[in-house]
């Protein structure tokens, strides 16, 4: 098992193209640890913003009757992959890992799955 800060490191080190990687409570909209960023990635900006995201999805998800869960939300930019992957398990609701990526550099697929790996991994 992982803790917040190891499974940051290890989401930046094992996916191609990461620019930045954050856990976030989307209760509050608060980072519970970043690691990365640019210049242009304010990744405290990312976590509050991505936060409506995932609320917006999952109101909607029960306005429409659906009983299902999210795994990630992709927002593709120009440049940039943004995923959002929500935390599953009892002990994890209301939580997600965001990893932003180089879209020239990031293999899609295989950051999913890493990022799935890592999530598997951690311990919040």
């Amino acid at each position: 098992m992982m803790n917040t800060d190891t499974a940051l490191k290890e989401a930046m080190s094992t996916i191609e193209g990461s620019l930045g990687a954050a856990l976030v409570d989307y209760t509050s909209g608060m980072a519970l640890g970043t690691l990365g960023g640019t210049k242009d990635l304010d990744l405290s900006i990312a976590a509050a913003g991505n936060t409506d995201v995932v609320r917006a999805k999952v109101r909607t998800m029960e306005q429409l009757g659906l009983r299902d869960t999210i795994e990630d939300i992709l927002i593709t930019l120009g440049k940039q992959y943004h995923l959002i992957r929500l935390l599953k398990g009892r002990d994890n609701k209301g939580l997600f890992l965001y990893l932003a990526l180089d879209k020239g550099r990031a293999n899609l697929a295989m950051a999913r799955h890493q990022l799935s790996k890592v999530e598997s991994q951690l311990e919040v």
